[in-house]
């Protein structure tokens, strides 16, 4: 299994994708916590430093880019401070930016996470609050139209396409359908945060055990209840696959015609942060299914991304050497 996976991980830089999604900024606000405030009963931090980070479907965006894939992002971001510095670090990805629409009207989303205890040694300490800095719904017709015609003027380049719906209003039905309709049977690969079933025709979803289980209205506290509710998605869905990741428990497998299969979790060591391992799973699942892989291949290479992924502090994503140093063991 790790020589077959081996090769298509070196397959993985052959392979284009167009990401199609709410594209965001992670901003991480860090000092140290010390005393309390006089005035009020609240912690008073002492300001270090900020970093920014790719965050939402701009962090797929750079997976695909570190896995060593060609990316292209699409996507709606305001035409403000907080827009450059997303455009800037996505053009540091060395994906394709052409699909990126700037709306004069529309703020940028930025998550700023407020970390204590996170300046020594350059890792993120205690997460004490976070404040985000949304859109404004759904795009104008205007903007809307740019997306769809970026997507069509984009599609002939890629392999396949990844929604990548975190609920600020970029995947509207008429961009969603303009993906599909441009796809012409290429795959499709989903990951909705609250909409799972908005999508149905795509190729393969990959959600978590959580967003299964809102789209399902059942508990999943059961092996039988993930079962039948992970088999009742992916038919309700049309697709070919659904794969459930489901953190500690690992993940488990849906086929069409084919018994569901369940992974046990590839890391089982402490885990620090799971910041961004979803998109992790999403890239390096849906690499691996268009270098070739079995879907099964696939949610054994994307299990082994998504535990690397959990090391590290922040969302910060996989490299391509990483995935091949853990295989090569």
């Amino acid at each position: 299994m790790r020589r077959r996976l081996l090769g298509l991980l070196r397959d993985f830089r052959e392979v284009r994708v167009m990401v199609v999604g709410d594209l965001g900024l992670d901003h991480y606000l860090i000092g140290d916590a010390g005393r309390i405030s006089r005035e009020y009963p609240v912690v008073i931090l002492t300001h270090h430093r900020d970093e920014y980070r790719l965050g939402g479907a701009a962090n797929t965006v750079a997976n695909f880019a570190s896995l060593g894939a060609g990316v292209t992002a699409v996507g709606w971001i305001g035409a403000d401070a907080n827009g450059d510095e997303l455009t800037a670090l996505l053009n540091s990805t060395e994906c394709e930016t052409q699909g990126v629409v700037r709306d004069p009207s529309n703020p940028t989303v930025v998550k700023t996470r407020i970390v204590a205890g996170g300046t020594h040694g350059g890792g993120l300490g205690q997460h004490l609050l976070r404040v985000d800095r949304l859109g404004t719904g759904d795009p104008c017709v205007a903007v809307e139209e740019d997306i769809v015609e970026r997507i069509e003027r984009g599609a002939g380049g890629v392999d396949g396409f990844v929604l990548s719906d975190y609920g600020q209003g970029t995947l509207t039905q008429r961009v969603a359908r303009a993906v599909m309709s441009s796809a012409d049977g290429r795959y499709v690969g989903l990951d909705s945060r609250h909409r799972l079933l908005d999508f149905t025709g795509v190729t393969a979803a990959t959600p978590n055990l959580e967003e299964a289980a809102e789209a399902s209205g059942a508990g999943l506290d059961s092996e039988a209840e993930i079962e039948a509710s992970g088999s009742a998605l992916r038919a309700e869905l049309d697709a070919e696959a659904l794969l459930i990741t489901r953190g500690a428990d690992g993940m488990s497998l849906f086929e069409h015609g084919a018994d569901p299969v369940r992974i046990p979790v590839a890391n089982k060591s402490e885990v620090f942060d799971v910041t961004g391992a979803g998109d992790t799973v999403v890239a390096a699942f849906t690499l691996a299914r268009l270098s070739g892989a079995s879907y099964l291949e696939a949610a054994h290479l994307a299990n082994i991304a998504g535990g690397l992924s959990v090391r590290h502090a922040g969302a910060t994503p996989v490299r391509h050497e990483e995935l091949r140093a853990v295989l090569v063991g």
